[in-house]
C-alpha cells in the first residue's frame, strides 16, 4: 500500500522573501523492514533540515516491492552486513547505504536527480523546479505522465509545488476535470483545494446554477456546502435571492414551496428578511390566502399581526 504514512513540514521556518530555503544536500535516514517471501518491504525516509533560515522533517513510508529496490535480493532473506540500494525513478534515483541485520535494515540516504526529467519539467513550462520537490516526486513515484496528466487540468498558470500540493491533499484529476465541465475551468488551486478539503463534490458543484449564469465563486459554493444547502435548493431560489439570503432562508426552515407558494398568491417582490419572519411566526401560504379573500391586499407586516393576535 502506498503512502502508509507521510508527515509533510513539520516545523518551518521562512526567509524574508517569504518561501522556504531549500539549500543544501538532500539526505536523510532510512530504515527497511524485509518480511520473509513476502514481495513487499516497508521502507521508512526521514529528513530535517536546519539551513538558512529553513527548518523543517518529514517522514515518509511506504510498502516497496523488492524489486524496486536494486541491490537487495529478490527472494528470502538479505544476508546480514553492509549493503547498498538504490531506487530508481523518473524524478531521480535515492541511494541508500547502510546494514541489514535479521531482516531489519537502517542507514543514510542521499539524492540524485535526473537531468533530463528536469529538461522534461522545464519544456513543460515547469520553471520553479526545487531539488525537495524532485526528491518528493521520487518519493512518491509521481513521474513524468503525472506530470503532464495533472498540467493539462486546465488549471490557472499552476506551478510545480502547486501539483504537488494538489497530490498531497488527495485532489483526484478527475475531481478537477468535472469542475471545469461544470463551468469551473481557470480554477486557482487553493480554490479546488478548498473545495476538495471541505468535502464538495463535482457532482455538488454541478448542480448549483447562477442567475447570472456565471459560477459561484469558491468561497460561496463551500458555505452552501457546510450550510447544509443542496444544489437544487439553491438553483430554485437564486433567481430571486442574494447568496446570503439563500443561507438565511434555509437555515430558518424556509423551503422552495413556501417561497413559490407565496410568490404564486402575489408575493413576489417579498424579502429574504419578510419570508424568515412569515416562517418564524408560523404563517403558512394556505393562511396568507383566507387573509386575501377575507381582506384584499396582504402585507406580511399586516399577515404576521393576523397571526400573533389569533385569526383564523
Amino acid at each position: 500500500m502506498r503512502r502508509v504514512t507521510l508527515a509533510a513540514l513539520m516545523a518551518v521556518a521562512v526567509t524574508a522573501g517569504g518561501t522556504p530555503a531549500w539549500a543544501g544536500p538532500l539526505e536523510g535516514s532510512w530504515t527497511l523492514e524485509v518480511r520473509g517471501g513476502g514481495d513487499r518491504v516497508r521502507l521508512n525516509l526521514r529528513r530535517s533540515w536546519n539551513l538558512a533560515g529553513s527548518r523543517g522533517s518529514w517522514s515518509h513510508t511506504d510498502d516497496v516491492p523488492r524489486s524496486e529496490l536494486r541491490g537487495l535480493p529478490a527472494t528470502g532473506r538479505a544476508p546480514d552486513g553492509p549493503i547498498s540500494l538504490a531506487v530508481v525513478r523518473d524524478a531521480g534515483t535515492l541511494h541508500l547505504q547502510g546494514r541489514l541485520n535479521h531482516g531489519h535494515g537502517e542507514g543514510h540516504f542521499t539524492f540524485e536527480q535526473d537531468a533530463g526529467f528536469v529538461a522534461e519539467l522545464r519544456r513543460a513550462g515547469f520553471q520553479d523546479v526545487r531539488d525537495e520537490d524532485l526528491l518528493r516526486l521520487c518519493i512518491e513515484d509521481l513521474g513524468l505522465a503525472w506530470i503532464h496528466d495533472m498540467g493539462s487540468l486546465g488549471l490557472r498558470d499552476p506551478t510545480l509545488s502547486d501539483l504537488m500540493r494538489l497530490q498531497n491533499n488527495g485532489v483526484k484529476p478527475e475531481f478537477v476535470r468535472t469542475l471545469a465541465s461544470a463551468g469551473y475551468d481557470g480554477l486557482e488551486v487553493n480554490g479546488v483545494i478548498r473545495l476538495w478539503t471541505n468535502g464538495v463534490t463535482a457532482e455538488y458543484v454541478r448542480g448549483l446554477a447562477a442567475p447570472s449564469g456565471k459560477p459561484w465563486p469558491i468561497e460561496q459554493i463551500v458555505r452552501f456546502h457546510n450550510n447544509g444547502l443542496e444544489a437544487a435548493y439553491v438553483t430554485a431560489l437564486a433567481p430571486y435571492f442574494e447568496a446570503e439570503d439563500l443561507v438565511r432562508l434555509h437555515n430558518n426552515g424556509v423551503e422552495v414551496s413556501y417561497v413559490h407558494d407565496f410568490r404564486a398568491l402575489g408575493y413576489q417582490s417579498t424579502t429574504a428578511n419578510e419570508f424568515v419572519r412569515l416562517r418564524n411566526n408560523d404563517v403558512s401560504p394556505a393562511f396568507a390566502r383566507r387573509a386575501r379573500e377575507l381582506h384584499g391586499p396582504v402585507s406580511t407586516d399586516d399577515l404576521i399581526k393576523l397571526k400573533v393576535n389569533g385569526a383564523e
